[in-house]
């Protein structure tokens, strides 16, 4: 009996990876390690991110992310965000945006190795330990549960993306090395690595695969084509993104103790007599 033909979404997909191959590649005549970095993030935004993120988020190049607590991000590749955040500073390729309104953020590699990789979790961990409170908080009460615990906001999201790297089981032993002393949330989602595979976490309690790591989640690692590993990555974008949402910005939460200029008159209010609209 002969395999099943792929489905429609698995062949685009499938000529969506050569595209990003075809990209990476050209993209190596840059000279400028720091040019590379910027072409191929913007060649993942392009090709891929903005084409089939949900439309509940927007996902942008390149930026800093500020808490109400006074820490500031250092530079992010690509930032995951509400369609409705307020910048704080938005030029064509750099903007500073709220934790408040960050639904998740992706460090992207060129060569993913066990340096880059640590270096990779140790920033996501920071950003995701941002608090989140600027909020004028939502009356109907929305919850989501991830991480093993209840959160009143969508936690952030932290994703890894490489073109390239080490052999996926070499990868994957280090992530489990460093989560091992990290706490659920503050662990790297999932890695993938387009030439090589993806790593992802496994329920405790049935064994199939979660967009978050819970408490007493396994790791996995499956090695895949770039024409198979573009299928789960929409899935897993998918399952953490669909049903982002979040509470009103409280922005005046981020200026407590800045002036507004000096008061030099105000006046009483009215003592004027409401008047009967019924009377004559």
């Amino acid at each position: 009996m002969s395999d099943p033909a792929p489905s429609a979404l698995a062949r685009i997909l499938a000529s969506v990876a050569d595209r990003m191959l075809a990209d990476f590649k050209a993209s190596g005549i840059a000279k400028h390690r720091g040019s590379k970095g910027t072409v191929r993030e913007a060649q993942l935004l392009s090709n891929f991110l903005r084409k089939y993120l949900p439309r509940t988020v927007i996902a942008e190049h390149s930026g800093e992310v500020i808490a109400t607590d006074g820490q500031v991000s250092g530079q992010c590749d690509i930032l995951i965000m509400d369609p409705d955040t307020p910048p704080f500073w938005d030029e064509e390729d750099y903007r500073i945006v709220p934790v408040e309104c960050l639904y998740g953020v992706i460090e992207v590699k060129s060569f993913l190795d066990r340096e880059e990789l640590r270096s990779a979790c140790a920033n996501i961990a920071r950003l995701k330990s941002f608090p989140k409170t600027a909020y004028h908080w939502d009356k109907i009460g929305q919850t989501r549960w991830a991480y093993g615990k209840l959160w009143h906001h969508i936690p952030t999201v932290g994703i890894i993306f490489a073109y390239d790297g080490l052999n996926i089981d070499t990868l994957g032993e280090t992530l489990n090395e460093v989560s091992e002393s990290q706490p659920p949330e503050l662990r790297v989602d999932s890695v993938w690595v387009l030439n090589k595979g993806f790593l992802n976490w496994s329920s405790p309690s049935n064994g199939n695969l979660d967009p978050s790591p819970e408490p007493g989640a396994g790791l996995v690692a499956f090695e895949a084509t770039p024409q198979e590993m573009l299928m789960p990555l929409v899935a897993h974008l998918n399952n953490h993104f669909v049903t982002a949402w979040m509470s009103a910005l409280k922005i005046t939460d981020y200026m407590p103790n800045d002036t507004w200029g000096r008061c030099v008159t105000s006046w009483p209010p009215s003592d004027g007599v409401a008047v009967d609209s019924d009377s004559e």
